[in-house]
């Protein structure tokens, strides 16, 4: 599934994902992922299906003006594009979460699988590794670490708990715009 974190800091917004693809069966993919997108104002980390990262690409999919209206146009997009279901299976067709960073507001929010979408005070994780980086962002919260080298720890702890986690890790600073 993989592993994509997201921090807030005084400093910035970092968002960091791992670069892992693998199968439901746990194989993994000799495939080149992309899972931290850039459209617009937004900084975008994704885990689940890779054809959820790609559809949100700035080529296919504008996005939206304001961050809360960011849940429906997923979904329509993803009725767009075929990757999802109408009726009791909907969100089970999408198989994605995402962290969204704004840079007009320097905030952070998590749109999980379900679409519901939340706004992140401090640090988010998603994915199959994500229990092991939140437990490496809270111990090195209290810490003089900088917040890329703070994912990149998260990121590392992630790999080596979680098979479908690993490197190369990429973190990208959003640049906040004013």
């Amino acid at each position: 599934m993989s592993t994509v974190v997201g921090l807030k800091t005084k400093k910035g917004l970092w968002i960091g994902a791992d670069s892992r693809a693998s199968t439901e069966e746990g194989e993994i993919r000799p495939i080149v992922t992309e899972k931290i997108i850039a459209n617009g104002p937004y900084l975008i980390g994704f885990i689940g299906s890779v054809r959820g990262g790609q559809i949100i690409r700035k080529e296919y999919f504008k996005a939206p003006n304001n961050p809360f209206d960011w849940p429906d146009a997923l979904i329509h997009q993803c009725q767009a594009k075929s990757c999802i279901a109408n009726g009791e299976v909907q969100t089970a067709m999408m198989l994605c979460n995402y962290v969204i960073a704004d840079a007009r507001n320097g905030k952070l929010y998590e749109i999980l699988i379900d679409f519901q979408m939340n706004e992140i005070e401090e640090m988010t994780a998603i994915g199959s590794g994500s229990p092991y980086a939140f437990g490496s962002l809270f111990t090195t919260r209290e810490l003089n670490i900088n917040g890329e080298d703070r994912i990149t720890i998260a990121l590392k702890a992630a790999a080596s708990f979680d098979s479908a986690t690993g490197a190369p890790f990429i973190v990208k600073k959003l640049k906040r715009r004013k």
